[in-house]
């Protein structure tokens, strides 16, 4: 996921007040949001999901080197097998073009009592409202379909970069909260 575009969205999580919580990343690569979950926003534990065995191999490395190891676990293999499910307070969907594979990964992943999705994704510039729009509809749906009664709502959208001539890559923070 390295790219230089991408520093605007890294600092961005490293940013947040992680601290008593934990995280799943559905796509952890070599940790590129792992580590600023970690030493930057304070998780307390983040849950790196990947099956890429070169990524894999980097990411044990990138967190024994920051000395982070004993706050975050490593689950090998399709995060839609593999992913924790109701432990979340924060889940990280960090896969371009579309991350749309694991939403529903990602539902399971929350609390009962909800919490924040990133959902990443690339967007052509002109259908920024129906992305959100059909991001917000699947994930009621899947709210719904696992039995909770959650409000849905779109927190914050931010513009990382132009992928391609009228392509942005965008994130946007769904929050899931109990009513």
């Amino acid at each position: 996921m390295f790219s230089s575009g991408n520093i605007s969205e890294k600092l961005r999580m490293a940013k947040l007040d992680c601290r008593n919580e934990i995280v799943v990343d559905l796509f952890a690569g070599v940790g590129y949001f792992v580590l600023p979950f970690l030493i930057k926003a304070g998780a307390k534990l983040v849950y790196a999901c990947e099956w890429n065995p070169n990524a894999l191999f980097a990411l044990r490395h990138n967190i024994s080197v920051n000395g982070v190891r004993n706050r975050c676990i490593i689950l090998e293999g399709d995060n839609r097998i593999t992913a924790p499910k109701g432990v979340a307070d924060r889940v990280c969907l960090g896969l371009l073009p579309s991350s749309e594979i694991s939403w529903c990964t990602a539902v399971r992943a929350l609390r009962p009592e909800g919490g924040v999705l990133h959902v990443h994704g690339n967007v052509k510039d002109t259908e920024e409202d129906s992305w959100l729009e059909n991001l917000t509809r699947s994930i009621k749906t899947f709210v719904l379909n696992e039995g909770y009664i959650w409000n849905v709502t779109i927190e914050h959208l931010e513009r990382v970069k132009w992928y391609a001539p009228h392509i942005r890559h965008l994130v946007a923070d769904v929050r899931c909260t109990s009513m």
